[in-house]
């Protein structure tokens, strides 16, 4: 009787370290994509409209995260002179491609 209960406070042991294992991985990967996109934005923001390419480009953040990858849509100017800028980064997880859009406007 006292080994299935110790298997069974052993299982529950095992699971929690899984989920907690899991929840920090993601953790990570949602911290990773915050700075990398904090840093692209800025290059954005820094080149300016007339900088920014006029048709839509694609990269990666290699050397140091080329698993990352972003792409860049620019819209037309708005009647304030405005440019929107999306910026798109895919990257993997749990073995599909999330995607998640950061948005700016340029002057």
């Amino acid at each position: 009787m006292a080994t299935v209960i110790l298997a069974t406070g052993l299982i529950g042991a095992l699971t929690a370290f899984s989920i907690a294992s899991r929840v920090t991985g993601i953790s990570t990967d949602d911290t990773t994509l915050i700075f990398l996109a904090q840093e692209k934005l800025s290059e954005i923001q820094l080149l300016g409209r007339d900088g920014l390419a006029k048709a839509d480009t694609v990269g990666d953040f290699s050397p140091g995260h080329p698993e990352y990858q972003w792409r860049m849509l620019v819209d037309k100017p708005d009647k304030r002179n405005l440019v929107r800028v999306d910026l798109v980064i895919s990257f993997p997880e749990a073995g599909r491609t999330r995607e998640v859009t950061f948005s700016t406007n340029v002057f």
